[in-house]
């Protein structure tokens, strides 16, 4: 029978229990101590004692070893036994007061902190308050502004929040010090989401001390931070009041919003625009993302309901014309459910006025809010229903496959079944490609049972039937898939296998139609195009067969293709480019003449996956392919034995 991972935990703990203490038992110099903790640290539960190994290897060396305890040394509180136990209330307190000193002592502010961390994690509720006191006492203890700085750094803690109290004693020694400390642990009152009961305290003493020596962005930072819906409210409406210039309202507006959407922001934007009109619009536009919708419970459909007063903002904005606030507001801040209210009647409005429906349409287009993050964003996009996006086509079907494409993209969570039975029946080849795009990056679920489940289904096979019926000559079929592959997202496919497994229309695309893609060169430019990876790795794949039309388009291609010997690529993806670039380099003469001098820049590159072997064996083709354009210490040299030696 096999263990349990329970059973597994505790003997991994004492099999790495008992080699740490062999490993300080045996006679050996620091360096080969060093060596074999590292060994050591490859395996399981290594960072799980580091109350047992890092005193020693503090006491014995702790500049030698100083580069291990920073890579592994991980707040652990697990015995032998493999039980959760605080080592800082143990027989191990003082050795590892021992270590936590010198590490102060020595100003060493990387391993301090992680130490200093570590103690205060087995504290508790009563973590906060002690950091503080140190804080405080740090602080004030140091005599210079070089070593205040010091002591913070010690101690950050950027989970740990400071109250005025404690503000205030750091502010009275060192101002300037000070002042980025305080802004970067105050505290937070909730989230946009989740706000407690009780608002919090604003620290009217600390900002009365700003305002006096005229720090107005630190004063005014506290205030976004802190101040509580009902507050922010009076004092918005109180500028309406004392503020009679736009510009300088709308710059005073801005300075007091907070800096968490308050609860209540769709209500003051209704209370301002009533008082002050198009004066406040610009503040209102800047802030609409404030309003968001509000969850509903699960009994409501999608979960959601508009934030409150939304619905009279709209209206306001209807009845007095004010169109760019109103667009705003709906594609921003409203539910699925409202927004496709509106743009239904917007469709059945056409009736009266055709131009003034078709320009409030354009309006409320596009995405609502975004989240950019490095290398990846997110855009909120109101979908339409079924029945609305049939409705639009029928009447603006140029806003359709235009900017509201995006608010009619299939999937198994909005399959559209009508909408795309009429595009398939017009045979409207812009829209179905894009519909395509998306469709073709969703796999069927594998327990579909629910009706929209069943919808899509039935969506993508009727796609799939459209494309495979295209016809295969002139191009036509590699052209409109090309098409469509070109359109899909950057990072839209996350499980490619389990999608070529469940989705009919990704195989007919990636999988079974190579032969076409290759019969049209601009179908295969426009994969090696397009942002989605492995769209650019079916090209790769394409140009790498053995094949004089595939060698051929890699020639032509080369442009392209030589950028993957040093962009960014997952191994599997780039020796799909190898085979690319070897079916151009190997046919012809000049291809290689450019490709060669990349080829040897790519082995300087510091990445670790890249196949630097199969580089080596890509160059070595080449350069057997083509000799002469070998470098003086590319060309082999054969020594032969000496004519006396050689004799017989």
């Amino acid at each position: 029978m096999s263990e349990s991972w329970e059973q597994r935990a505790r003997r991994e703990a004492r099999e790495m229990e008992a080699a740490i203490q062999s490993a300080f038992a045996r006679r050996q110099s620091d360096l080969e101590l060093r060596a074999e903790l590292e060994s050591l640290a490859q395996r399981p539960r290594f960072r799980s004692f580091p109350w047992l190994w890092g005193p020693a290897l503090n006491a014995r060396d702790r500049v030698l070893f100083r580069p291990l305890i920073l890579s592994w040394l991980m707040p652990a509180n697990v015995t032998t036994s493999g039980k959760l136990f605080d080592p800082w209330k143990s027989e191990y307190t003082a050795a590892l007061e021992t270590w936590l000193n010198d590490a102060d002592r020595a100003d060493d502010v990387a391993v301090f902190r992680k130490l200093y961390s570590w103690k205060l994690q087995g504290l508790g509720k009563k973590q906060e308050p002690v950091w503080r006191e140190d804080v405080a006492r740090r602080f004030r203890g140091a005599k210079m502004r070089s070593a205040r700085h010091l002591e913070l750094s010690k101690v950050e803690q950027l989970h740990l929040r400071l109250d005025e109290a404690t503000a205030l004693a750091l502010d009275a020694v060192d101002p300037e010090a000070a002042r980025p400390f305080i802004r970067q642990h105050l505290p937070f009152p909730g989230t946009t989401w989740s706000r407690p009961k009780k608002p919090m305290p604003m620290w009217s003493t600390y900002r009365e001390r700003l305002f006096a020596r005229g720090d107005m962005e630190q004063a005014w930072t506290v205030y976004r931070r802190l101040v509580s819906d009902e507050a922010w409210r009076e004092d918005a409406l109180a500028l309406t009041q004392s503020i009679q210039e736009p510009e300088a309202l709308v710059r005073a507006l801005d300075e007091h919003h907070p800096e968490f959407a308050p609860t209540v922001a769709a209500h003051v934007f209704v209370e301002l625009v009533e008082r002050r009109g198009r004066d406040v619009v610009p503040y209102v536009l800047e802030h609409l993302r404030s309003v968001f919708p509000r969850w509903a419970g699960l009994g409501s459909i999608n979960g959601a309901k508009n934030a409150k007063a939304l619905p009279e903002l709209l209206e306001l904005c209807r009845v007095r014309g004010w169109e760019d606030v109103w667009s705003a507001a709906l594609r921003t801040s409203a539910t699925e459910e409202t927004f496709d209210t509106e743009v239904r009647k917007l469709v059945k409005d056409a009736d009266r006025d055709e131009q003034v429906a078709r320009r409030r349409l354009l309006q409320v287009a596009g995405a609502g809010a975004e989240w950019n993050l490095p290398g990846l964003g997110f855009a909120r996009v109101l979908p339409l229903t079924d029945a609305t996006a049939v409705a639009m086509y029928e009447r603006f079907p140029e806003l359709v496959r235009g900017p509201f494409r995006m608010h009619v993209a299939s999937g198994w969570h909005a399959a559209y079944p009508e909408l795309v039975a009429r595009v398939l029946e017009r045979r409207d080849e812009e829209l179905l490609d894009f519909i395509a795009s998306r469709a073709a990056t969703q796999p069927v679920p594998e327990h579909g049972a629910n009706k929209r489940q069943k919808e899509w289904t039935r969506v993508l096979e009727a796609l799939a039937t459209h494309y495979e019926e295209l016809p295969k000559e002139g191009g036509v079929f590699a052209r409109r898939a090309a098409n469509a592959l070109g359109a899909v997202p950057a990072f839209s496919i996350w499980d490619f296998d389990g999608l070529l497994s469940r989705n009919r229309l990704a195989r007919l695309f990636f999988q079974r139609s190579d032969d076409f893609y290759l019969a049209d060169p601009l179908a295969v430019r426009d994969l090696l195009e397009a942002p989605q990876i492995h769209v650019q790795a079916l090209a790769f794949r394409l140009l790498g067969r053995d094949s004089a039309r595939a060698s051929a388009l890699a020639i032509l291609n080369l442009d392209l293709l030589q950028a993957t010997l040093l962009r960014p690529l997952h191994r599997r993806t780039r020796l799909a480019a190898f085979g690319a670039l070897a079916n151009a380099a190997l046919n012809h003469e000049d291809t290689a003449r450019v490709l060669l001098p990349r080829m040897r820049e790519a082995f300087a590159l510091p990445d670790k996956r890249y196949p630097k072997e199969a580089l080596v064996e890509l160059l070595a083709k080449v350069l057997t392919r083509w000799p002469e354009l070998r470098g003086p210490s590319e060309v082999p040299r054969v020594f032969s034995a000496t004519t006396k030696e050689a004799a017989p």
